[in-house]
């Protein structure tokens, strides 16, 4: 019996050995490699193929924050919509889209976004103090900018409405809310 489980065990070694890498994987992970050391134009290019060859499951977002960098934030937008698609839960694809967003100037797509992102962060098994204060810095700049807005603009009817300065102050809560259960969590470990 034992004969038979030696030959097994090459034939599964044969198979594993001889199977083809996945275009579409390899692409990915040059892609990233890419994007990591910062050449954006040649991570794109590894990136576009991952997509092609139907490698989607983190092409997009890496995609997405490729363009953001070339400050191509409208087709950075429609790439996070994408990867949203993809993984709903996601949050740090709602906090990059939220960054496009607010570049391009989409006060309510800004703000619903970083509350997205707060909302599912709060779910991660580990929360971090610092990505919360990012968050929180990011809403009052936010608040702040749509305040000079306001008192700025000569059109008052394409800025946010109250409804987007509740969901600021909710965003807010949620913020303190999170940091009040870590504070729970680990008195109680």
């Amino acid at each position: 019996m034992k004969w038979f489980t030696n030959i097994t065990i090459q034939k599964i070694k044969e198979i594993f050995s001889k199977s083809p890498i996945d275009p579409g994987a390899e692409n990915l992970e040059k892609g990233r490699n890419l994007f990591l050391s910062n050449h954006i134009s040649d991570a794109l290019t590894h990136l576009n193929k991952a997509i092609h060859l139907g490698f989607e499951a983190d092409a997009y977002e890496l995609r997405g924050n490729c363009l953001q960098k070339l400050e191509c934030h409208d087709n950075a937008i429609e790439d996070f919509d994408k990867a949203i698609e993809n993984d709903p839960l996601k949050f740090s694809v709602y906090y990059s889209r939220a960054l496009s967003k607010k570049a391009v100037r989409d006060f309510t797509g800004h703000i619903e976004d970083l509350y997205s992102a707060i909302y599912y962060y709060k779910k991660c098994p580990r929360v971090e103090n610092q990505t919360l204060k990012t968050f929180e810095t990011d809403l009052l700049s936010a608040m702040r900018d749509i305040n000079y807005e306001m008192q700025n603009s000569s059109h008052p009817e394409k800025l946010p409405s109250s409804e987007i300065k509740s969901l600021i102050r909710d965003s807010l809560l949620l913020i303190k809310k999170v940091r009040l259960n870590c504070k729970i969590l680990k008195a109680s470990l």
